[in-house]
């Protein structure tokens, strides 16, 4: 059986760390809303571009919702029960670990 933290990577497309630290970053900072620019900047992610991409890839996901001209966490994403648990799971130095090699994997 695989661990339902490496399902919900794999099923919502987590495949680079800068997706999965976006992603941690939403959900602790829920009403949190802005541009990709907005993002680049406080975030330090790199290119604008990469950033787009990675709003897109988890939009597609059902992750992120696009609010006027900015994106925010979707209303239900932090409810989801898959994304608390990864979330938990990331706490733990020696899961986080084994999460990050299945995003380098994937």
């Amino acid at each position: 059986m695989m661990d339902p933290n490496i399902e919900f990577i794999h099923a919502k497309q987590i495949d680079s760390f800068q997706k999965l630290f976006f992603l941690l970053f939403l959900f602790q900072h829920p009403d949190i809303q802005g541009t990709s620019q907005e993002f680049g900047t406080r975030l330090y992610l790199g290119s604008t571009e990469l950033i787009e991409r990675i709003l897109a890839d988890l939009q597609q996901a059902g992750l992120v919702e696009k609010i006027d001209n900015g994106y925010k966490l979707h209303n239900e994403a932090d409810s989801n029960p898959d994304l608390r648990r990864l979330v938990q799971a990331f706490e733990d130095p020696l899961t986080r670990q084994q999460l990050l090699d299945q995003v380098r994997r994937h």
